[in-house]
């Protein structure tokens, strides 16, 4: 057999219809079919005239977006140059082979001049309306569901900082702390008239429908030059960036239910309330039996959020914070009827009545057991031991009990399936990895739209007809 070779290539006019090269069971079909974009034209309808020159369709606008994290574009500008070529990106946009498309530059002035006017974010919106696609098709199953957060690093140069005295805002939950010391306080027997008076205002203070940030201190932090809402994150004693931290909560399917973002510098267990209310206030969870995190979750306040609401809470089991050598405090057993501790040496550990300002009751022993006990260079050195106790201790204590349950074993093996999945396809598949946008408004738009992409193809991957 001979070699061919097509040194010159001859190229013949040809009718071509779009409709017919664009593969029956391609995913973009799906999404056609079964995603309504009309939403789109309500939303926008009062940002434009009534007189004047027709403007670019903006549902285009947003499908051409959403291109590019289907297709994992490494920016904006390079999907809107793939639409001169790319006969599929045009089918989707619903422009002719023919037609000339829309510069880069006019989706950034659409959401300039115009979007950003909005009461809620566009992109926002579109997540929205997948999560209604999701609910229509009964693809939801709030069974278990998941959290965790991933790092997606900032558009920012790591070697551009300065430090900054950043203040310190109270704990979210600090008001229903200072409700639980209040009525612990109202529980000691030997109250002066004056002292019960004064747990009773806080009682009133605590119960008045006030929203206040209060500032109880300054810390100094790191801040990025460029993207002053990045938080500095350390991957190592010796690697660092700038990036952003966003908390997710998916289902039993691996969609997205909600989404938020923060700094890097934000611990998970803080970004936790803002997606535990977004997942409140937008879904049913009564529906919801099993709530997994990581280890980062187990504090005592969102163990009785949890617990509160008849879920079980789904978390490891962590010993942080013991010295090595020392005995543990699990080691103390707690006798919850006459609210003492006892340790190994069979001796009474007596509850103070005092409650410091984060919630711990102190526990004390005496003096005398302590300076004759045969464990006391393992216990403390001090002349006797203390062991604090939070108000919402029990909490964790039946966090760590159902840890032994058969099915949450079995549910918390599947969050590696589930969560990590999730963030893993995200940072292979549709660019989760960095951001070229700066400031977290912006940052959390793009990845309110990454999310939505995620959960559209699998939502179109799975419902091929």
């Amino acid at each position: 057999m001979s070699m061919t070779k097509n040194l010159t290539k001859q190229f013949k006019t040809q009718l071509i219809n779009m409709e017919e090269m664009i593969p029956e069971n391609h995913f973009l079909r799906v999404i056609e079919k079964h995603f309504d974009w009309n939403f789109i034209y309500e939303e926008v309808e009062k940002l434009y005239s009534k007189i004047g020159r027709k403007s670019i369709d903006p549902v285009v606008l947003i499908k051409i977006h959403i291109l590019k994290f289907l297709f994992n574009e490494d920016s904006l500008r390079k999907t809107y140059e793939a639409l001169n070529y790319n006969l599929l990106y045009k089918w989707f946009i619903g422009y002719d082979i023919d037609e000339k498309t829309p510069d880069h530059s006019t989706y950034s002035q659409n959401y300039k001049r115009k979007f950003c006017k909005l009461e809620k974010d566009l992109l926002e919106t579109v997540f929205d309306k997948v999560i209604d696609l999701l609910v229509n098709w009964d693809c939801l199953d709030m069974t278990s569901v998941y959290i965790d957060s991933t790092h997606t690093k900032a558009y920012a140069n790591k070697k551009k900082n300065h430090k900054e005295m950043k203040e310190i805002v109270v704990k979210k939950y600090q008001k229903e702390l200072d409700l639980e010391i209040a009525l612990k306080g109202l529980q000691e027997e030997d109250l002066t008239d004056e002292e019960y008076l004064e747990e009773v205002q806080k009682i009133v203070k605590c119960n008045e429908e006030v929203e206040s940030e209060e500032v109880i201190g300054t810390k100094e932090v790191i801040v990025s030059d460029i993207d002053k809402d990045a938080g500095m994150l350390y991957k190592s004693d010796k690697e660092k960036m700038f990036g952003y931290n966003t908390s997710v909560i998916c289902d039993n399917n691996n969609y997205i239910l909600t989404t938020d973002t923060n700094g890097s510098n934000v611990h998970d267990s803080v970004s936790f309330y803002q997606s535990f209310e977004n997942l409140c206030n937008h879904f049913d969870i009564s529906e919801i039996d099993y709530f997994v995190g990581d280890a980062a979750y187990l504090t005592n306040h969102i163990c009785k959020t949890i617990i509160d609401l008849e879920m079980i809470p789904t978390f490891p089991y962590t010993r942080k914070g013991y010295r090595k050598g020392y005995l543990k405090k699990y080691e103390f057993v707690y006798d919850e009827y006459n609210d003492i501790y006892i340790c190994p040496n069979e001796k009474d550990l007596i509850n103070t009545g005092r409650i410091d300002k984060n919630g711990y009751i102190i526990y004390k022993a005496n003096k005398q057991d302590c300076s004759n006990c045969p464990f006391k260079n393992q216990c403390t050195n001090n002349k006797y031991k203390q062991i604090l106790r939070h108000v919402w201790e029990e909490y964790k204590e039946m966090t760590n009990e159902y840890r032994h349950h058969l099915d949450v074993k079995e549910i918390y093996k599947g969050r590696p399936q589930h969560i990590e999945r999730v963030f893993a396809d995200g940072k292979m598949k549709y660019g989760l990895r960095k951001t070229y946008f700066r400031t977290k408004e912006r940052v959390h738009r793009e990845l309110t739209l990454l999310y939505a992409c995620m959960n559209l193809k699998k939502f179109a991957l799975h419902h091929y007809v």
